[in-house]
């Protein structure tokens, strides 16, 4: 690139003549929409010195001035010139997308079945995908003056004012816009009608520093200076291969507790001695202050990536990547496409997580993602685990990963001793309702009277989750999704989980209008209520994404559960895994039963994994462990081997079950979701689609559907889908995927979402 003349942008100057002299060049764009084809545009000669693959350029499109990316050059075009338009401006003075991350692009848009520029949008910073940087972020904030009057009077008439309202007044203080919005799913227009009330407030204001990076290292993280014989191994081989610059795919199989960060932490160091970058992929949940203190303590400098960022500082982080300031990245799964420079080793932490898999366009799943960009990279790829995905375990077991095991915890204690607890022959007692066992109430007593701590999972938020009638036996449901509405106490409102609508509870049944009505169920927001009923002077905390407004409301629950500022955790998933607090000597199960039951090949699977996730938070220091299942299908083998601790029978049972059937491992799925405000026109394209695809039998294509999505109706569009299982290897995916594309790109509506590898079937 020749020095740059100026600021950039860089546009063409006008010329004098109605027409200027013809290109010399020609740059084949990619543009974030679905459209699966690239774009040819004529670069005036004044540009040509800086137009080359990776740099961002202004084109018009679709009669707008949008933001592509440059894919390739030509000297020569077969497009018509009169139908060429112009290059209208070089946005950057030098490629932000490098060689080997449009490569590894191209390949997830011809995987993913998402268009190049799709793909590219993954890859780059909010901040990128627009022309011009904006240095502030605009956050909300309730006037200090408004209250409950104020609230009173929006709650029959405008129901959005009034959730948007509470919700800053919940927080208590600013939020940034974008996430409040994302979070309620509301457009601009209620934000915009409160503040000419005046009773929300809008700045502008620089864009603080995030703060995972703000804290001090983690001292207690001291570099050991003996590893267990089965680390050393497992960093040998991964050390080894890192030397001789080749691709090593390692799945590291190693129990709660058993030091797999250790394993990863001396990988990552001899990395940076050879002069090489490092990637560290943890599901979104378990990015905290805890996990990055840990590698700052031993890196110093670290790089975070996370969806929570601002636009602001994810391009400042992302660009100190880029320039090579920062050699080691920590984040969820977009980091995976960080622009580390002679990437030498990714870890995927926790690699079973269905966090790591994408669920817009591009679907991608950054596991997958991982072991290709190592392999193009020639650099190791670390899948960690206790309790591997089926498809990474059947990659080892046919020797395509190779598996190394870490057996024994690090501390030397043994792993905690589970009890299952079968609930139907628990009684209602006189001091609750029946939700903890007498055992699980017995230690916790206990925990709390030695100054211990517990941790209480039920991954199921609210209240109650349904709202049942006496008399004709109807759920109260909500209106644009085919869902039962949630009781969420604490706000006084009825829920759905999927539009985030909310409602009154209704007095008389919507179906038979008999006062009959009854909530059923349980939610995290009960536990709590019931632990702090039945342990008056236990300090208890909540964690679900209720409770978790604001991005720093996470770390801080985290960090005062860690100084002993609190008894007893409650909480959904995210307080699942990835956690280390040495005193929780309690961890209970509320209900194991709830993950079974989901309508999903992979539900046994999902339910071993978080019970065993949710078990190795107990007794990781030499204070002894108790972990208690309640339930109330004992008999479940996920249930009954993830209370042995026994990964492997587990996995050997579930896999014969997923032979029989071709489901993955032994076979790839796609699912096609099929969606539109008409339900006729859904079925009607759903039948179209199984008709094309019917003819691929003979070669080892079975179709399942179309019918209804398990969740047939979502924010008023009608859902159908079907599956196409085809074989592991061979050419009947790649075809497969070319008829959906084709079938998908014929016309907008209804819209077809093509989802490789689905992570859920919902």
């Amino acid at each position: 690139m020749p020095d740059a003349p100026g600021l950039f942008p860089i546009e063409p100057q006008p010329s004098a003549a109605d027409e200027g002299p013809e290109a010399r060049l020609f740059a084949i764009v990619a543009v974030d929409r679905p459209m699966r084809c690239e774009y040819t545009y004529a670069v005036p000669d004044e540009l040509a010195d800086w137009v080359a693959p990776g740099v961002r350029v202004a084109v018009a499109f679709a009669g707008r001035r949008v933001v592509a990316v440059v894919v390739g050059t030509e000297d020569e075009t077969d497009v018509p010139r009169a139908r060429l338009k112009p290059v209208q401006a070089v946005l950057d003075p030098e490629p932000v997308v490098d060689a080997e991350l449009l490569e590894l692009t191209r390949w997830m848009a011809t995987y993913y079945a998402c268009s190049w520029g799709e793909a590219l949008a993954a890859v780059l910073p909010g901040a990128l995908k627009r022309e011009g940087a904006r240095r502030k972020v605009c956050v909300l904030s309730a006037a200090p003056e408004v209250g409950d009057a104020e609230l009173a009077s929006l709650e029959e008439r405008f129901p959005k004012q009034h959730r948007l309202l509470r919700t800053l007044i919940e927080i208590g203080g600013p939020i940034e816009r974008r996430d409040l919005l994302s979070r309620l799913n509301f457009s601009d227009s209620p934000v915009k009608t409160l503040e000419k009330k005046g009773w929300i407030r809008r700045d502008y204001i620089d864009a603080a520093p995030d703060e995972l990076l703000s804290g001090d290292p983690d001292p207690s993280r001291k570099r050991p200076e003996k590893l267990l014989a089965e680390q050393e191994e497992a960093v040998g081989v991964a050390t080894a291969a890192l030397r001789a610059g080749t691709f090593e795919p390692i799945l590291l199989r190693g129990v709660t507790g058993s030091g797999k960060t250790e394993v990863y932490l001396r990988v990552i160091e001899e990395a940076l001695a050879l002069g090489r970058g490092a990637i560290l992929l943890v599901p979104e949940i378990a990015l905290t202050p805890q996990t990055v203190g840990w590698f700052r303590s031993r890196f110093g400098d670290v790089a975070v990536l996370h969806s929570r960022m601002t636009d602001v500082q994810r391009l400042e982080m992302w660009m100190r990547v880029k320039r090579g300031e920062v050699r080691v990245v920590v984040g969820a799964r977009s980091a995976i496409f960080a622009p580390v420079a002679d990437l030498g080793v990714i870890v995927v932490d926790e690699e079973h997580e269905p966090s790591f898999k994408q669920s817009n366009a591009p679907r991608y799943h950054a596991r997958d993602v991982a072991v290709v960009r190592a392999r193009n990279s020639q650099a190791v790829c670390i899948l960690g685990s206790a309790t591997p995905s089926l498809e990474s375990w059947h990659n080892a077991q046919g020797g395509r990963y190779r598996l190394l095991e870490l057996t024994q915890r690090a501390s030397g204690g043994s792993m905690p001793e589970v009890q299952i607890l079968d609930m139907r022959n628990e009684p209602a007692g006189e001091r609750g309702p029946g939700l903890f066992s007498r055992h699980l109430l017995g230690l916790l007593e206990g925990a709390l009277e030695r100054k211990e701590q517990a941790i209480l999972f039920l991954n199921r938020r609210g209240f109650s989750p349904i709202l049942w009638c006496r008399e004709c036996g109807e759920t109260v449901r909500c209106g644009q999704c085919d869902v039962s509405l949630t009781w969420h106490r604490r706000i006084s409102r009825l829920v759905c989980h999927c539009c985030y609508d909310e409602h009154q509870a209704p007095k008389e049944c919507p179906a038979c209008t008999a006062p009959a009505l009854q909530f059923l169920g349980v939610g995290s927001e009960k536990v709590e209520d019931v632990l702090k009923r039945l342990l008056p002077d236990a300090r208890v905390a909540r964690m679900d994404s209720d409770t978790m407004l604001r991005r720093e409301d996470y770390e801080k629950t985290l960090d005062a559960f860690g100084k002993g500022e609190l008894d007893m955790l409650v909480g959904t998933q995210m307080i699942a895994k990835g956690l280390d607090f040495p005193r929780v000597t309690v961890v209970g199960i509320v209900s194991a039963d709830s993950s079974l039951h989901v309508p999903d090949f992979r539900s046994a699977e999902r339910t071993f994994q978080l019970l065993s996730q949710v078990s190795g938070r107990a007794g990781r220091s030499d204070l002894e462990g108790n972990i208690v299942i309640q339930t109330v299908t004992p008999e479940h083998p996920a249930i009954v081997q993830a209370a042995r601790h026994d990964y492997v029978s587990f996995a050997n049972l579930e896999m014969r079950l997923r032979e029989e059937l071709a489901y993955p491992p032994f076979g790839r799925l796609i699912r096609v979701v099929i969606e539109d405000e008409d339900e006729a026109r859904v079925r009607e394209q759903a039948a179209r689609i199984a008709a094309v695809l019917a003819d691929l039998a003979s070669k080892g294509v079975t179709l399942l559907g179309p019918a209804p999505a398990p969740i047939a109706l979502i924010r008023g569009r009608h859902r159908h889908h079907l599956l196409v299982k085809t074989a592991s290897h061979g050419t009947s995916l790649a075809e497969v995927r070319a008829r959906l594309v084709a079938l998908a790109a014929e016309k907008a509506r209804p819209r077809v979402s093509i989802d490789v590898d689905p992570a859920g079937m919902l």
